[in-house]
């Protein structure tokens, strides 16, 4: 008998048939709560922290409540295990052991336990093991082929169930667009759409629950995380919606500025989408911060990350508390700067700079001619965009005849700035606030990093 669970779920305990939702897991003092670790075909670990009704719970049980997509077969020997989420095979009308049959390599679903801090094999199965609160359980989908393949990672009951990860879930989230989000359990397969999601979300979840990145992240001209990607299956995100539908992930995040016509889209594939505020502003970024830990049941570790931000904000306006403000331009290629309203001009305030785009009132994004940067002229000129990629971003700069005469070309104080920390939209916004600081007023800062190397 070939056995489907999908929420609701049907479990099969000892022959009998016992009814239980997934989705309004146990959530009471006297659930069991246990730790499931689950790595299919890609080699990707998946965790789960499910609550189970105090009777008796079994492996099976376990399983059941990760929501995931179960079929079984039921035989004189007890329950055999096809298939979980996209992995195995698909009785009846494949055999359960469908991938070992006529061939040399055989692959197929097996189970563990965590004992000891190392996983031993389960003879018995999973619907004859009882579990009680703290156990971890594993299912490795195990390939012959590839004598070399990894098992899963032995990640103990305390990182998978760790306070406010399970407790609260089901919940509803409101999201940047106003939208009530149900997400049933903390969501293990993430894939970030937007740039700032990406940076948020590595830091937040680290990269075992993210199923994929966009492909600016791994670009170092622009992105805070390039080189850190690796254990993300995908890092090649980008407007395919075709895409981003294949890949079955447990949530997709959005931004509030993505195209209304995708989000729709992606409802309509039946894909939980989870949309963000705007980046605008820094009161904005820890929007999007509190809202991604919401989603993800990181509540605690997403206001971690807003305090430690908050704590070099407050040491760079304290060390810059007494300086002389100084005039800026933030100046790209082309005439590009930015005013209120963006975050280059928030950068610049919070390192106590004026910003002269403001000072114009030009608007969040205006374009500025070589008129108004001699009408201006500015204490300091700070270099972004493709100057970034010249060897001397200054010396192109000053080649226009025009500018020679600016104050800020006469004290030598254009200085080039890196981009990925003007321009990002995350909790690294507080890297541009420090290298802006810095630029404007060295000696405050001499004086700081001269206080910690004596300590």
């Amino acid at each position: 008998m070939c056995t489907r669970r999908i929420i609701p779920l049907l479990v099969a305990v000892f022959g009998a048939a016992l009814l239980w939702s997934g989705a309004a897991q146990a959530q009471d003092d006297d659930a069991i709560r246990v730790g499931v670790v689950i790595q299919g075909a890609d080699g990707q670990p998946q965790t789960f922290c499910v609550a189970l009704p105090d009777d008796e719970p079994t492996g099976a049980d376990a399983l059941a409540a990760t929501g995931l997509e179960i079929l079984s077969e039921r035989g004189s020997m007890g329950t055999t295990f096809c298939r979980i989420g996209a992995t195995g095979c698909t009785p009846p009308g494949e055999h359960c052991f469908c991938q070992c049959m006529g061939g040399e390599s055989c692959a197929y679903w097996s189970y563990f336990r965590l004992s000891g801090g190392a996983w031993q094999y389960s003879p018995i199965g999973a619907e004859r093991t009882a579990v009680s609160s703290g156990d971890v359980e594993g299912w490795w989908w195990r390939d012959s082929a590839d004598p070399n393949a990894a098992p899963p990672p032995t990640i103990p009951f305390e990182t998978i169930c760790g306070e406010g990860r399970a407790a609260d879930f089901p919940r509803t989230v409101i999201d940047g667009l106003g939208r009530e989000v149900l997400i049933e359990t903390p969501p293990q397969r993430i894939a970030s759409a937007t740039l700032g999601s990406d940076e948020i979300l590595l830091e937040l979840i680290g990269p075992e629950r993210l199923l994929g990145v966009t492909y600016f992240a791994d670009d170092p001209a622009i992105s805070n995380i390039a080189g850190q990607l690796e254990g993300i299956p995908y890092t090649d995100l980008s407007g395919s919606l075709e895409y981003l539908i294949s890949l079955e992930a447990d949530l997709v995040i959005l931004a509030a500025y993505s195209n209304p016509a995708a989000l729709d889209q992606l409802l309509d594939a039946d894909v939980p989408v989870f949309v963000l505020v705007e980046f605008n502003t820094l009161d904005e970024i820890r929007a999007n911060i509190r809202l991604l830990g919401e989603a993800t049941g990181e509540e605690a570790r997403a206001a971690e990350m807003i305090a430690e931000m908050d704590a070099r904000l407050e040491a760079v306006r304290a060390a810059v508390a007494d300086e002389a403000p100084v005039r800026v331009l933030y100046y790209e290629p082309g005439g590009i700067t930015y005013g209120p309203g963006s975050t280059v001009d928030e950068i610049i305030t919070l390192a106590g700079g004026i910003n002269v785009a403001a000072e114009a009132d030009l608007g969040p994004y205006p374009l500025v001619n070589a008129e108004f940067v001699l009408s201006a002229d500015p204490d300091v000129i700070l270099l972004g965009g493709w100057f970034s990629g010249e060897d001397d971003p200054a010396a192109v700069f000053e080649a226009n005849e025009a500018f020679r005469t600016l104050r800020a070309v006469q004290a030598g104080r254009v200085i080039p700035i890196v981009d990925a920390h003007m321009t990002n939209v995350s909790q690294y916004i507080v890297l541009g606030v420090e290298d802006v600081a810095r630029a404007l007023y060295p000696d405050a800062f001499e004086e700081v990093d001269d206080e910690a190397d004596t300590e």
